[in-house]
């Protein structure tokens, strides 16, 4: 059995898995200053969990796992408090003709707003979908058997429907 090095770089390590962090932080939060800030947290989570990375797994999965405890600890933190913040609906864009992809645009935020309205069990397991995992990663990253991520995403994928048909 080979021991891996530990992964030390954390400069490395965000900027490969950066773009990620900030789309599950807006999965969690309503403004850009909101994301921000949860994706900082998740940075500094992840800057005092990469010691204890030792290769058992893919990296990009430590990396998520960390993260939504970060961002399941941030939502902890906030549910007693009123957000009475608008939702920020500004994305950047490189398109140079963005005004052909404003349908698209418009689908992509009723899509990020029903998200945001799911439970938190089922928002985690999506997001995580989002990012192209599995299933089966989804349930080692979260640490729960495959059929409750089943089960979570399965009814996800139900009160999304739900949401998106009630936005038409």
């Amino acid at each position: 059995m080979s021991h891996a090095r530990p992964v030390t770089d954390i400069d490395a390590v965000l900027r490969e898995h950066g773009p990620m962090l900030f789309r599950i932080a807006s999965g969690y939060t309503r403004t850009t200053a909101a994301r921000d800030d949860l994706a900082q947290e998740m940075s500094v989570a992840i800057w005092k969990a990469l010691p204890a990375f030792r290769g058992e797994g893919p990296l990009k999965a430590f990396v998520a796992r960390t993260a939504q405890f970060a961002a399941l600890d941030h939502v902890r933190k906030r549910s007693n408090r009123f957000d009475s913040d608008a939702i920020d609906d500004s994305f950047e864009s490189h398109d140079p003709r963005p005004d052909e992809h404003a349908g698209q645009w418009q689908r992509r935020q009723q899509l990020l707003q029903a998200v945001r309205g799911l439970p938190v069990g089922q928002r985690e397991c999506v997001l995580l979908v989002l990012e192209g995992f599995s299933n089966r990663e989804i349930a080692d990253i979260l640490g729960m058997p495959g059929n409750t991520v089943d089960q979570r995403l399965s009814r996800a994928r139900q009160h999304l429907r739900t949401l998106l048909e009630a936005a038409k």
